[in-house]
């Protein structure tokens, strides 16, 4: 009888340990589920992307945009933001519409024959600016910038880094003539031996000692289009003048001004 009592006795605890251990494994396999049906944010190409893009050019473009999926589906490496330690990269290979945002995508940009890297489909145009033209030093490269001009109309115009000289100019207006441009490398300017006042804003004054640099090259990455208008800007009698951008300055070119 005892025996018997015993035995009755073991398999019920032995019940008890059996269900509570399903009990515990239902439980962790529901957390497992909701945690793969929990939404998270990861930026998806709204466009093809082309290879040697940055990041941050394709962000600010509006190429990549954060779209939700459970988070069971997104693959590892998945990024749901551009950080300062991805920001500087670039994409390594195109990177197709609606294709999710990966780590091993992005790589260091492999410097060309040339010494620079050129992103894809843009070429590189170097400017000659005054320094306080080109926001006194602070403009690097990966920065991006916006370009405004000044236009007049008149006989003619004298302009050093120093001082501006008018005559008998009339319609005076600035206004931004390229938008977002992508920097792609800052240095000194070639030393000149004119040194006097010049029709244009870029070669006068030329000092490129460490302590007295008054211009400096900035090459910027642009399309056909804006390289001509680059190129405009550096060899007519215009007065450009640079802007830095940051990530919501709002600026947008006046499409009738044309420099």
């Amino acid at each position: 009888m005892t025996r018997r009592i015993l035995t009755i006795i073991v398999a019920i605890v032995l019940a008890v340990i059996g269900t509570t251990a399903v009990l515990i494994y239902v439980r962790q396999a529901d957390q497992r589920a909701l945690a793969g049906q929990k939404a998270v944010t990861v930026l998806v190409a709204t466009q093809q992307i082309p290879a040697g893009t940055t990041p941050r050019t394709a962000m600010t473009n509006g190429w990549l945009s954060g779209q939700k999926f459970p988070a069971s589906s997104v693959p590892s490496g998945a990024l749901s933001s551009i950080t300062p330690g991805v920001a500087g990269l670039v994409f390594t290979s195109n990177l197709a519409a609606g294709q999710l945002l990966t780590r091993p995508i992005l790589g260091v940009a492999v410097t060309s024959q040339i010494g620079l890297a050129i992103p894809h489909g843009m070429v590189a145009v170097s400017i000659e600016m005054c320094v306080q033209k080109a926001v006194a030093n602070y403009i690097q490269a990966g920065s991006h910038i916006a370009v405004f001009n000044t236009f007049f109309h008149g006989q003619s115009v004298t302009a050093t880094c120093s001082s501006i000289t008018w005559q008998k100019q009339t319609g005076i207006h600035t206004r931004l003539v390229l938008n977002n441009v992508e920097v792609l490398a800052v240095g000194p300017a070639p030393a000149t031996t004119t040194g006097g006042a010049t029709s244009t804003a870029f070669t006068p004054n030329n000092n490129n000692s460490t302590s007295g640099q008054t211009t400096v090259m900035v090459t910027v990455a642009v399309n056909q289009q804006d390289a001509e208008r680059v190129i405009q800007l550096a060899q007519g009698v215009y007065l450009p003048y640079m802007a830095l951008l940051g990530n919501a300055s709002g600026t947008s070119v006046d499409e009738s001004i044309k420099p």
